[in-house]
This record gives structure tokens, C-alpha cells and sequence, in this order.
């Protein structure tokens, strides 16, 4: 449409909002907004992903007093299988913030897999691989060895919801599968026990093949993600 047909229609096209303060603001409202209204909070896994937006891997528009935030995010299973060892899934089931007091907050991840958000323009495959990079500090071919099978599958899904008449919320979700080795991620130092970073977890169960393992990442705050190891 063009700008004489816009004066004489009224309409406006969508403003495109890159400030940061803005786009955290927008998803805190909608953390909040959807906890008030279903009387249950998004799963800790969905509000720390909405907390993470910045420019760089959301959008958020706005156009006739209402504003559209979107994101693409990718989930994915982290596999091992080790001669001796056997198969493993790597299930998230704990998300855990270091506070200035020194102490973790703590709280369940959710049933489900492992949950990103993607730069905006960024393939699938290059979101993985740049996530996996920064989580375990190391390059991929490092820690995961030439051979590591990262696929991402073909399923996707977008969510969209209108949270409020004046906010909606748009998610393009790509699933995924990391197939690595428990060996190659203790000798590369990415993982650790539990109570080596101070939190109190269960690290074994009754089960010798399920047990307690944390990933920690971030530099000027410290986040961890726990997993518990489940036999295939």
C-alpha cells in the first residue's frame, strides 16, 4: 500500500521493535498475563526461553494498538551410547539460576526435551550447533567428535495465542536429535555432579543406569540445566 493510500485509509504499516527493554517488557507480560489468566504458569522451560528473547532471535511488531511478538525455537533429545555403557537419553528436569547471594533457585524443567531460541535468519542445524557450542563452552566437533549425529527432524509446529486482545504471541518450533558420548562429556569437562556446583540433587536414583547431571553455562549470570540420565 502505498503512503498516499495510507493518509487517505488510515492505516498504518506494522512497526518493527528492536529495543530490548521493550521486547523483555512484552514477554514478562505475557509470563504474567497468561499465569493470571489460566491460574497455572508456563512450564519453567517456556518462561526462561520468553525471558531470553532479544533482537537478535525474536521480532516484535507493533500495528493498531496491538502488539505481535514472535520467536522460532528449537527442542531437541540429547542420546548417548558407549560401548559398555550402553544407551542413554539425556532428559532436562531442572533449571537453576545462581542468585548474588550465592545460592540456586531452583525449579522443575517440565516433561519434554530440551528448548532454544533460534537468531533470527538462522537454520535449524546452525541454531543447534551454535547452542550446543555455547552450552558446553567447547566446539561442537570437539566435545560431540566428527561423527556426532545432529539431525534436525522434519516435524515442526507453530503456536500462536492471543494472550491478550492487545498482545499475541507467535512460536515456530523445530525438533531435533544430538547423539554424543557420556565419556566424550566428562573428558571434555561439560558436565558436572550436582553437588560439585552446590545444589542439592538427588544424583542417583534406586536404578544404577538413572542418575543426576548438570550443565552449567553463562558468564556474567550463572544458569544450570540438570538432566536426568535415563537407560534406552
Amino acid at each position: 500500500m502505498s503512503t498516499f493510500d495510507e493518509k487517505h485509509t488510515g492505516q498504518r504499516p506494522p512497526r518493527l521493535i528492536r529495543d530490548q527493554h521493550l521486547i523483555t517488557s512484552c514477554a514478562l507480560d505475557i509470563i504474567a498475563t497468561v499465569e493470571q489468566t489460566r491460574g497455572v504458569p508456563l512450564q519453567p522451560r517456556d518462561r526462561m526461553a520468553l525471558k531470553l528473547l532479544t533482537p537478535r532471535n525474536s521480532a516484535l511488531l507493533h500495528q493498531k494498538m496491538r502488539q505481535h511478538l514472535g520467536c522460532r525455537q528449537i527442542s531437541f533429545d540429547i542420546l548417548t551410547d558407549d560401548l559398555g555403557l550402553g544407551s542413554h537419553q539425556l532428559v532436562p528436569s531442572g533449571v537453576h539460576v545462581l542468585n548474588k547471594a550465592g545460592f540456586w533457585w531452583s525449579d522443575g524443567y517440565g516433561v519434554g526435551r530440551f528448548l532454544w531460541n533460534l537468531y533470527v535468519d538462522e537454520s535449524p542445524q546452525a541454531g543447534m550447533c551454535r547452542v550446543l557450542e555455547r552450552l558446553f563452552k567447547f566446539e561442537v566437533s570437539g566435545v560431540f567428535g566428527p561423527r556426532a549425529n545432529m539431525t534436525v527432524l522434519e516435524k515442526t509446529r507453530t503456536i500462536e495465542g492471543e494472550v491478550r486482545p492487545d498482545l499475541q504471541l507467535y512460536i515456530h518450533r523445530r525438533e531435533g536429535t544430538v547423539e554424543t558420548s557420556l565419556r566424550k562429556l566428562l573428558k571434555a569437562q561439560a558436565i558436572f555432579r550436582p553437588k560439585d556446583l552446590g545444589l542439592g540433587l538427588e544424583e542417583a536414583s534406586a536404578n544404577r543406569d538413572n542418575g543426576r547431571i548438570v550443565l552449567l553455562f553463562g558468564k556474567t549470570k550463572r544458569y544450570a540445566v540438570s538432566f536426568t540420565i535415563h537407560k534406552i
